[in-house]
């Protein structure tokens, strides 16, 4: 593994991961999911190169549904290295560079709030002598940003 200094000038921004967690109520048996922030977590994010004439640069797209309703879809990829292994079930917001500056923010939202990301896959990249040098993680911008907490009473 990487010893701490290297690790502190690699991965030198900070996102923090937030776990899926349900609860039923005991009345009514309805599900409830909430957002529980977990940890934070030093990390380096690099964008995920598209290639081909069919894509375009800002990954927002029209389509339509079979029904003949259009659809908006706005999507980012990104590349998370880091020392954690990440769930599919967590999501990743709060992305900050080396000076604490916001990194990804839906500029089109009022307040601009952080953009909300969710974990694809996640594997470790192993050294030259097999032993784990990090993990890569990609993950996926959230078509609907809304992390609220839904409470059923």
């Amino acid at each position: 593994m990487f010893n701490s200094s290297l690790v502190a000038s690699i991965m030198n921004m900070t996102a923090e991961v937030y776990s899926q967690q349900n609860t039923q109520n005991a009345n009514t048996g309805a599900i409830s999911r909430e957002w529980v922030y977990k940890k934070a977590v030093p990390c380096k994010i690099e964008p995920v190169s598209s290639s081909g004439s069919s894509t375009k640069a800002d990954g927002k797209s029209f389509s339509t549904t079979q029904s003949g309703n259009t659809v908006y879809n706005e999507g980012l990829d990104l590349k998370m290295k880091s020392m954690d292994l990440m769930s599919k079930r967590w999501r990743i917001t709060n992305i900050r560079s080396s000076d604490g500056r916001q990194v990804f923010i839906e500029i089109d939202k009022i307040d601009q709030p952080d953009t909300i990301f969710e974990v694809v896959s996640s594997h470790a990249i192993l050294d030259p002598f097999g032993k784990i040098s990090y993990y890569e993680t990609t993950i996926q911008r959230v078509n609907v940003q809304d992390n609220d907490k839904t409470i059923s009473n």
